[in-house]
């Protein structure tokens, strides 16, 4: 997608063509100010040699106060003109691109996790939206007082207007092509300082099992080689851009020589001096315009880049979130199979996918309404092939039981992130409802499913800032309650937590993120090794647990084979990746 097309539909037309047209107007006025002005000196030293007493001089001088005024009010119109073409693209753009990652699945959103998406909605928002003013206005105040001034030197002199257009056009070649060699170097170098700063997190995240390795050395080594890469490239991108700018002052030096050696040349076209100055200075005027065309084309090219960037965001851009919302549920079969009429369930925007019709009391964990008698979704795998080739198909109902087992390595993650759609299927499907997990929006999936990794992210704050990310309006008792179910009641709601949870141990990080799935109460709750690292008491308390706080969840868990020995119950569905080539409803 490029700029053009993300632009159509959010920049004022109207206030762009009147800012497009006060900056041509003010540019034109500057140079003709810059060239009357020059003729008028002239004129007025050749009549003063000359005593000529007959010569007027309260006209020129009157237009050339007429030309400042106008090129000064002009400038401040279209300032004003462009910060208001400015800010309501930025308002419209930026609300089209929000709509449009409400629409996002589960995986995109995944991959937007590390802060890309906020950098989409603020760094590259404001480059295309200052398209208009920064480059569109002022490339058309550039091409108009260009082209004006050589049908000017057209009719004055048809050789001299077609040097000066050659040289013009020479100009516009040479600054799109140092241009795009110096692109070419910045995307060099970006790509190095991304590959410095991946290699300094992973360093970073790892730096205890690097120094046991003695690895720091290598980890240092290969930092600072993507950094040198970096500075090379930006060193050669500047360069360019230097060379550019060289290229245009010669061409510049060129253009505003041959001015008066073809205009004074004697012949048919030859022309007074006055004339002759007054032609250098408008080449003068235009040329300081050219010189701003590196920059402009730098600019146009970095918002080309961000609207490609915005692309997956962009939507139609027309619709309003909740219908959308509304159509994506309808697509989907309400993910749960049922109708909207004649159904228990009914579909509430501001409860989501899921609000019981029947009677419901207040859940002391969560907050949120109990569902029982509403039904719940179906979460179904069909033909879906597994890291070891094997082929999987269940379906499993809440408040139903799904335990996957298996070594370490054959794809109990990979399926559960499967399940959650953050990771594609690369066979057969993954449905919630009669949709494909994955082609679901991501707020309409998180009203469903929630998905607890086996290192799952935790903030930099505290216990109670952590869990209420799960829920916003959770009260300290339904804090409190959550954490009971994992076995931390006893952990302070104000104990910080270290980033990624680092002041925790293992297990406690563990229960942590399972308390907020838990004050969340989703109809779907995937849990990877939730028991890894307990001791066989704090396990099996905290499967119980679960289970009595979420009686209408169903329940998907990845274990170790030695742990299902801790399960309390029976489970619904069992799959073995270890030995099952495909696993059915018990």
């Amino acid at each position: 997608m490029n700029a053009r097309h993300l632009l159509r539909r959010t920049m004022p037309r109207r206030d762009l063509a009147l800012g497009i047209a006060t900056a041509a107007v003010a540019e034109l006025s500057a140079a003709a100010l810059l060239g009357l002005s020059g003729w008028f000196l002239t004129t007025c030293a050749l009549v003063t040699l000359l005593a000529n007493t007959t010569w007027s001089w309260l006209y020129p001088s009157g237009a050339v106060r007429a030309l400042a005024l106008l090129r000064t009010s002009l400038r401040y119109l279209e300032r004003l003109v462009s910060h208001r073409v400015v800010l309501a693209t930025t308002v419209n753009l930026r609300s089209r691109l929000i709509r449009g990652a409400g629409e996002l699945s589960a995986r995109d959103l995944r991959a937007r996790r590390d802060g890309a998406l906020l950098a989409r909605l603020t760094t590259d928002v404001e480059s295309v939206a200052g398209l208009p003013a920064q480059v569109i206005a002022p490339v058309a105040g550039c091409g108009v007082t260009a082209v004006l001034v050589v049908a000017l030197l057209v009719r004055a002199s048809p050789l001299l207007g077609a040097a000066e257009l050659g040289v013009f056009a020479v100009g516009a070649w040479w600054t799109v092509r140092t241009g795009r060699r110096a692109r070419r170097h910045l995307a060099v170098g970006a790509a190095a300082r991304a590959c410095a700063r991946t290699e300094l997190l992973a360093a970073r995240a790892a730096f205890d099992e690097l120094r046991w390795l003695d690895a720091v050395p290598q980890a240092r080594n290969a930092v600072a080689a993507a950094l040198e890469r970096a500075e090379a490239a930006d060193a050669a991108a500047a360069a360019e851009q230097r060379r550019g700018r060289l290229g245009l002052r010669l061409l510049a030096a060129l253009g505003q020589g041959l001015a008066p050696l073809l205009a004074l040349q004697p012949g048919g076209w030859s022309q007074p001096v006055p004339d002759a100055v007054g032609e250098v200075l408008l080449l003068a005027a235009v040329w300081e315009l050219l010189e701003r065309l590196p920059q402009l084309h730098q600019e146009l090219a970095a918002a080309q880049d961000a609207a490609a960037r915005l692309g997956p965001l962009a939507g139609d851009g027309g619709t309003p979130a909740p219908a959308r919302r509304d159509r994506a549920s309808e697509g989907a079969g309400l993910a749960d199979g049922s109708e909207r009429s004649g159904s228990a369930c009914v579909v509430v925007e501001s409860a989501g996918w899921w609000s019981g019709a029947g009677e419901a009391g207040a859940d002391p964990v969560g907050g949120r309404r109990s569902r029982a008698g509403c039904g719940g979704p179906e979460l179904s795998v069909v033909g879906v092939r597994g890291v070891g080739g094997r082929v999987l198909s269940f379906t499993l109902r809440a408040p139903g039981l799904a335990v996957v087992t298996g070594p370490n390595g054959s794809g109990k993650s990979t399926l559960l992130a499967q399940l959650a759609g953050r990771v594609p299927a690369g066979s057969g499907a993954v449905r919630l409802g009669a949709a494909p997990v994955a082609e679901l929006p991501a707020d309409a999936v998180a009203e469903v499913l929630t998905l607890v990794e086996a290192d799952d992210w935790l903030a930099d704050t505290t216990v109670s800032a952590n869990l209420c990310l799960a829920a916003p309006l959770a009260t300290s008792a339904q804090v409190r309650a959550a954490l009971a179910v994992v076995g931390l009641g006893a952990l302070p709601l104000d104990a910080p937590v270290g980033p990624g949870g680092r002041a925790l141990s293992q297990g406690q990080r563990r229960r942590l993120a399972v308390a907020r799935a838990v004050l969340r109460r989703p109809r779907i709750l995937l849990l990877d090794e939730p028991t890894a690292g307990l001791d066989q008491l704090t396990a099996e308390a905290l499967l119980r647990e679960l289970r009595r706080a979420l009686p209408d969840t169903a329940l998907v868990l990845a274990l170790q084979d030695q742990d299902l020995a801790l399960l309390p119950w029976r489970p619904d569905v069992t799959v073995e990746l270890s030995s099952l080539t495909s696993a059915q409803l018990t």
